[in-house]
């Protein structure tokens, strides 16, 4: 059984139409992603998939339970961490968290394993007892964390889980995601940015204007939608239209990030374009090949940057 399926759901708030058909499944144990920029519908999907907002048509089941039907069944089997924390600043973390053990109507002493559990897993031991308004952006996000894994649910939602992280506290995030899944959990994760996708997802469906526009793995994304890969040449200034002239033949354009020329086999082609400019008095400062990354597989597919539609 599928962990979570999605068929043909639609969504709209008055005219604007956040949701347009979308259709998924995410297979249990698997890290699954939603690449797309602000306002393309992410975070309405993940609501609905939580239960905590209706679909005006279409189905969605989790473990096989229909949320609409039962939205209480669904938000026992759903971990749900949204963008904004939505912590209380003037309790402590383990204040926060026996809020939220109330709320599941959690035995006292259950409450106490599992917050042992979930300190150790999540490294909140020196915070635990501050409050969260002096807590910084990430132990905020690991508390957060551990709010929407308290009941043990066998689904987790993330919602942009790093926005506002560090590049540091990023990485450290990416290996608690990697060690839930090691526990046999579904994750299912939004972002906008390209390398965390490519880093911890399995699978990846873009999804812009309300659609999914592509789903597969990253590796045959890139393979398939990315284009091909690029070889950036780098010359002194003044020997830039002398290189462009040299190369010619090979199609290049000058970018901010140096001489680009596309090519279907990147390492072969260096040396010989190396050897090219040499025979006719350019040294190129550096050569460098760059594959093709998703946000190619976004520009390709919908024409536009997701660095540019994020703003």
């Amino acid at each position: 059984m599928p962990a979570v399926e999605v068929s043909e759901v639609r969504k709209s708030y008055g005219d604007v139409v956040a949701l347009d058909g979308v259709s998924l499944t995410v297979e249990e144990g698997e890290i699954y992603g939603l690449l797309g920029p602000n306002g393309a519908g992410k975070t309405t999907l993940m609501e609905i998939i939580a239960g905590l907002r209706a679909p005006d048509s279409g189905e969605v089941r989790v473990l096989g339970v229909d949320v609409v039907e039962h939205p209480r069944r669904v938000r026992e089997l759903v971990g749900f961490n949204p963008q904004e924390t939505l912590l209380y600043d003037p309790l402590t973390a383990r204040e926060n968290l026996e809020f939220v053990a109330a709320l599941y109507s959690m035995p006292r002493d259950e409450f106490q394993r599992r917050l042992e559990e979930l300190t150790d897993l999540l490294g909140m031991a020196d915070f635990l007892d501050r409050r969260t308004g002096k807590l910084s952006g990430g132990q905020q996000r690991r508390v957060s964390l551990a709010a929407s894994l308290l009941h043990r649910p066998p689904v987790i939602i993330l919602d942009e889980p790093t926005v506002g992280l560090d590049p540091d506290a990023r990485r450290d995030f990416w290996n608690l995601i990697e060690g839930l899944r090691s526990e046999g959990r579904t994750l299912l994760i939004s972002t906008h940015y390209m390398e965390e996708a490519d880093e911890l997802c399995d699978r990846v469906a873009i999804i812009d204007r309300g659609r999914i526009v592509a789903v597969g793995r990253p590796g045959e994304l890139k393979a398939r939608r990315g284009g091909r890969s690029k070889v950036i040449v780098r010359v002194r200034r003044r020997h830039v239209d002398r290189a462009l002239e040299i190369l010619g033949d090979h199609s290049p354009a000058l970018t901010a990030d140096g001489i680009v020329i596309e090519a279907e086999d990147p390492r072969t082609l260096v040396p010989d374009l190396v050897s090219l400019l040499q025979s006719r008095g350019v040294d190129p400062e550096s050569v460098e090949i760059r594959s093709p990354t998703l946000e190619d597989v976004f520009l390709n597919l919908t024409g536009r940057r997701l660095a540019e539609v994020v703003e």
